[in-house]
């Protein structure tokens, strides 16, 4: 039998020591007092979530394997825009073949535009009557253009100078996903937001679970809220501004929302995605999952319990669309290869985070380093100490019960220069390290991998590393702040890039997401967002309107379709890669049968067409403090 770890227990008793198994399940249970519940693996292979005072002893003795849930974090709002990008500098001249009934319309900065040829009207709103569209720029330093349109799809062959794709053609596919149901696990959703009305004035919402009440509101119930005025269930923001861009995409989609408690954990997320399946299977109807959210703790390899619960649900009209991450700019993934003699693995660290180093192919001792104070664990053993004024719960385990690995597992609140040194006491262990951290508190200082573009390797998220769900990354796609405006068309720095631990391209897509217009919670207003968490919902409104088409398709077919039509530009290069994976997410009508005609909404000035121009720096701060503070809070045991 094993001693407890922290990611959980696993149980190899003898079939007569069911009752040892049992206490030992409930020894962790009751050490767990921040939650109610544990993540399970059963004999037969299935996960779930248990409460142990409320499940049958019979129950836990097919239990093998047990982990303490692990908080997540909503993830960072980036930008969403349509079309295409132009960029330059100084006076310029360039033309767009246009059709006719073609609608344009174009967003500028830092540049005078004047146009003459095929089409009339003003800028935010020209009508073209087929032929060439000429541009004058007046200009004398840089400027950025945005040319969407609505009728007719912008290809590069159709500009005469460098551009870079932006937009989904969404709105030109004739699909608005009708009975399709929209699963969003989130912060909740405001539900008297108008971004949510449907013409005839009822509510786009069907359902709305509250995860930590187990309180389910139906339509009827939910337009007796809106009536009251008692309508605002997210205190965060962060699941109004997800659902609403689902809304832009897919504007007759039915929403399913799942409101998590605040201070949430994986193994609530677990419990929405068996909400949702069970959902989709009494109404009978197709679903795509939202999931705007993520951690870096695990193996990052398909083989976590979140993601074995995503393929153990995964099936025909059942497709779950996850954010990459938004750790693209930061050092939080490292890889030692071939281990022989030792190793140190140097991070810096401002405050509590977990530090999981997960090896193969050799066994190694790990020793964990405040200045002169060390603390060591070899395979099998568990660890805690205090340093001065910190703590240090350390835990290796030998071989994993989720895939044979090793895992090397730090949880501390100790601040400055740490060091983890590993050395082999078996093989050569290729090791990967991750790091996550309350408030982006640590970052490694060697064997990060530089992508070469101002980002970093390996810092997709879990729950995205599932090959079970289309992960997601983003693109800088309108002018809220100087950055976007720079790197207009190309990959956002935050957006987390692959590959997987077991070296799968992530993300599949990537779509616009610096800057997205998205609805506020608690008001009748929008701001501009910005994060993979709202390029996701981008992706997620596509696949409603595939599942409009075909409501038997599952994630594999979803992904053939989402990869082979991908826009390719000079931006995103020779695919796949682990930046922009297969492209930046695009259908043509001709991808959803019996498309073809306008969307009749989302034309050039509807929800979610790009704007930005009143982003507000310090907004975007303050909102960012906001969702932070339902990241990861571990808890750190300290010797008495």
């Amino acid at each position: 039998m094993r001693s407890q770890n922290s990611q959980g227990l696993l149980i190899t008793s003898a079939p007569s020591g069911g009752l040892l198994k049992i206490l030992l399940f409930l020894l962790l249970f009751v050490s767990i007092s921040f939650s109610q519940k544990l993540k399970v693996l059963y004999e037969d292979g299935r996960v779930g979530v248990v409460d142990a005072t409320k499940t049958s002893l019979n129950a836990l003795q097919r239990v093998v394997y047990t982990e303490k849930p692990i908080r997540v974090k909503y993830l960072d709002q980036l930008v969403y825009s349509s079309s295409v990008a132009i960029r330059g500098s100084g006076p310029f001249n360039f033309s767009i073949n246009t059709s006719p009934g073609q609608n344009l319309s174009v967003l500028s900065a830092g540049a005078s535009v004047s146009f003459s040829g095929a089409c009339s009207g003003g800028l935010d709103n020209l009508f073209c009557s087929g032929g060439p569209l000429n541009f004058n720029v007046s200009s004398s330093s840089d400027w950025r253009l945005i040319v969407q349109s609505v009728g007719k799809n912008i290809f590069l062959s159709d500009v005469s100078t460098t551009a870079y794709y932006l937009g989904t053609g969404a709105v030109n596919t004739g699909r608005t996903g009708r009975n399709v149901l929209v699963g969003v696990v989130d912060s909740g959703i405001d539900l008297c937001h108008p971004a949510f009305k449907k013409p005839d004035g009822s509510s786009k919402v069907l359902f709305l679970y509250d995860l930590a009440t187990n309180r389910e509101y139906n339509r009827q119930q939910i337009q007796s809220l809106i009536a009251s005025g008692n309508c605002n269930f997210d205190s965060l923001g962060h699941g109004t501004s997800v659902a609403g861009v689902i809304s832009y995409i897919a504007r007759d989609a039915d929403l399913v929302v799942v409101k998590l408690p605040d201070q949430m954990t994986d193994a609530d997320v677990m419990q929405a995605f068996d909400y949702l399946r069970n959902k989709k299977d009494q109404l009978g109807r197709p679903m795509v999952v939202n999931v705007s959210l993520g951690y870096n703790v695990g193996p990052h390899d398909g083989t976590s319990l979140i993601e074995r619960k995503i393929a153990q649900l995964s099936g025909p009209g059942f497709v779950v669309v996850v954010a990459n991450g938004n750790d693209g700019g930061r050092r939080v993934y490292g890889r030692i290869g071939a281990l022989s003699g030792s190793a140190s693995v140097d991070i810096y660290s401002q405050g509590e985070g977990v530090i999981d180093l997960w090896y193969s192919g050799g066994t190694l001792r790990g020793e964990f380093c405040v200045g002169s104070s060390c603390l060591s664990a070899s395979p099998g053993e568990s660890k805690t100490a205090s340093f001065g004024g910190c703590s240090v719960d350390m835990k290796n385990v030998y071989p994993s019960p989720l895939n044979g690995d090793g895992n090397l597992r730090i949880e501390t609140n100790c601040t400055g220069d740490l060091t983890v040194r590993l050395y082999s006491i078996g093989g050569t262990p290729r090791v990967d390290v991750y790091i996550f951290s309350l408030f982006d508190a640590m970052e490694l200082k060697n064997h990060f991998l530089d992508d070469g573009f101002g980002g970093y390797l390996g810092t997709v998220l879990v729950p995205a590393t599932s090959p079970k769900v289309i992960s997601v990354g983003a693109i800088s796609s309108s002018f809220c702040s100087q950055r976007s405006y720079q790197n207009l068309g190309f990959i956002a720095p935050f957006s987390s890039r692959g590959p997987t631990r077991d070296g799968r391209i992530k993300p599949e897509v990537v779509a616009a997401g610096h800057c997205v217009r998205t609805p506020m919670a608690g008001f009748q207003s929008y701001r501009d967002s910005a994060g993979t968490s709202f390029s996701t919902p981008v992706v997620a409104g596509l696949v409603a309107l595939l599942l409009e088409s075909n409501p038997n398709l599952d994630v594999d077919a979803v992904r053939n379709i989402l990869t082979s039509n991908a826009l390719r530009d000079s931006a995103v290069g020779n695919v796949p890669n682990n930046l922009y994976g297969w492209g930046k997410a695009f259908l043509p009508p001709e991808a959803v049968p019996g498309g073809g005609s306008p969307g009749g909404s989302g034309g050039s000035s509807g929800g979610g067409g790009g704007g930005c121009n009143s982003a507000s720096p310090d907004l975007y701060t303050a909102l960012l403090a906001l969702v932070l503070t339902a990241v990861l809070r571990k808890r750190i045991r300290r010797v008495l």
